[in-house]
């Protein structure tokens, strides 16, 4: 199995986040890099992610970082246990949130609107920690590889005929640290699938999935 170097975490910004909104809250905007919460702290608030994406990363005693997921539009994200929240969250492109109270799920007073909106976000979030044991499983790094793209592609692609597109919005390492590789296996692996035909890179950010199934591409190959 490959193992990446864990990354040393680095100092960002954290975001204001007001403590209590109003009904009909607006959404309020982070910079890339701000940290919407950080692990250990007390919970300020259940966060809807109206847009941008945000990196879940937990860190070691030794300062080590670990990706241990990633929040799309939709999600919702903040959950904690005990009341605190159990990993650093920081944006990795500009986004915007909405912040709900913590306790809003256990709320009588609370919109059923809004219940089913938190509940279907955390539905997600538990969906994205099984595919994420999927890709885990996979026994090959191109298979790995070719899972967390499909599963960008699911969550924030866009149509494009037959094809679907997105804009790839975390670097290699953190890729490479999500699905326990290495950037040059990463690489490597984008390589392949490239030379298979099962995906375009457009630069290095941008990609197109001219089969949006690839796991299912992959094995019909293998056939």
């Amino acid at each position: 199995m490959y193992m990446t170097s864990p990354a040393k975490l680095k100092a960002h910004p954290v975001a204001t986040v007001p403590l209590r909104q109003p009904r009909g809250r607006l959404p309020y905007c982070l910079q890339t890099g701000a940290n919407l919460f950080r692990e250990g702290d007390a919970c300020s608030g259940l966060f809807e992610v109206e847009s941008g994406v945000f990196r879940l990363s937990r860190v070691t005693r030794g300062g080590s970082r670990y990706v241990v997921g990633f929040g799309f539009p939709g999600d919702i994200l903040g959950y904690g246990p005990d009341q605190h929240h159990i990993s650093d969250c920081d944006a990795l492109i500009a986004a915007k949130v909405i912040s709900h109270r913590p306790r809003l799920l256990q709320s009588n007073d609370a919109e059923p609107e809004m219940q089913q909106v938190l509940f279907k976000g955390a539905l997600r979030q538990v969906e994205a920690m099984q595919e994420h044991c999927m890709m885990l499983s996979c026994k090959s790094a191109r298979d790995r590889i070719a899972a967390f793209l499909s599963f960008l592609g699911d969550r924030i692609g866009v149509p494009l005929g037959r094809h679907v597109v997105f804009e790839l919005p975390m670097p290699r390492e953190d890729i490479a640290d999500y699905l326990g590789l290495t950037r040059e296996t990463v690489s490597r692996s984008l390589t392949e699938l490239r030379r298979a035909k099962l995906i375009e890179i457009k630069n290095i950010h941008q990609i197109i999935l001219l089969r949006p199934q690839l796991p299912d591409a992959l094995a019909g190959q293998r056939a």
